[in-house]
């Protein structure tokens, strides 16, 4: 059975489209499918936890939306081996399926679809998963991270301007503009961090780090630029003990994915990380805001996604 997830009011008006076009190819194509509106932030979360509870065997899950409805797809999820999994995209940052390198525009619509219906897993693609102190747990497509990153994903979040920033197409000029206000009013961080099996370490004037899974966040920024999704790794991007001053100056790098050999930067690849905090840091995982954490835990789930493109 198709279960096609949809996010209506993604995109800014563009999501209501892009169902509108794929809903059209169903029937004309005579695809059997059942449709699930979502009505409310982390609806999609239920509506999966309702599929895996069906005792249909054939369940393949087709997310109509953006990197937050793939998000909540995903902490959904219960059994990913009993899932087949999809997405015909429709957000502003789409940062999963960049780094999926699956097509973005409706033109591609049809073959998405073409290719959906085969029904044949393609690739198995890696998944990663934060646990904080407390043991509360979620699982990310993109990336999770801590800091100024996080920050600026949350104020996103609560920004009337965003809505304003997508009808006019230039969504990620807000990611930028908060960027720039947090970097002045935000505190930096001392904190430990112990990579798999490594001695853990020390540092100082932390301003953001980052596990992801793909090669950028934040609606193109290439924080991990050799990043790959199905390497069973993920990759680590940390800036720390850069004076205020200089973090303009090298927020250009930062985005086109040139700063791997800069100055404090780091960037490497890990299996599982643990991170202790002196003092609470905003968290996030896809975007979603992950509360305020002293410690948290990062690790790969190899090969968990069945991924039908």
């Amino acid at each position: 059975m198709l279960y096609f997830i949809v996010n209506k009011h993604g995109g800014s008006g563009r999501a209501q489209k892009t169902w509108d076009k794929l809903e059209a190819l169903l029937k004309e194509k005579n695809v059997e499918y059942t449709e699930l509106e979502t009505q409310y932030s982390a609806h999609a979360t239920q509506l999966v936890q309702e599929i895996c509870k069906s005792r249909v065997k054939d369940k393949t899950v087709i997310v109509v939306g953006g990197d937050g409805t793939v998000n909540n797809v995903l902490n959904g999820i219960k059994d990913f081996s009993k899932i087949k999994f999809a997405i015909i995209p429709t957000g502003s940052g789409n940062d999963f399926v960049r780094g999926l390198g699956i097509p973005t525009k409706d033109k591609n619509i049809e073959k998405n679809l073409d290719s959906i219906l085969e029904g044949k897993v393609k690739r198995q693609i890696d998944i990663g998963k934060i646990s904080s102190g407390d043991g509360k747990t979620m699982h990310f497509g993109i990336s999770c991270g801590l800091g100024l990153d996080a920050i600026v994903c949350e104020k996103t979040n609560l920004s009337k301007l965003k809505n304003v920033f997508n009808k006019l197409h230039i969504g990620n000029l807000i990611y930028l503009a908060l960027t720039v206000y947090t970097l002045f009013s935000m505190k930096s961080h001392t904190v430990t961090i112990k990579f798999d099996d490594e001695e853990e370490k020390t540092f100082d004037k932390v301003i953001f780090f980052a596990g992801l899974n793909t090669f950028a966040e934040g609606g193109g920024v290439k924080m991990a630029p050799y990043a790959k999704v199905d390497d069973g790794k993920l990759d680590f991007c940390m800036a720390y003990g850069i004076p205020k001053i200089l973090t303009f100056s090298k927020l250009p790098f930062l985005s086109a994915g040139k700063h791997v050999n800069l100055k404090g930067f780091m960037v490497r690849q890990f299996e599982k990380m643990k991170i202790v905090s002196e003092t609470p840091m905003t968290a996030h995982a896809d975007g979603e805001h992950a509360g305020y954490q002293t410690e948290v835990t990062v690790e790969c789930l190899a090969s968990k996604l069945n991924l039908l493109q």
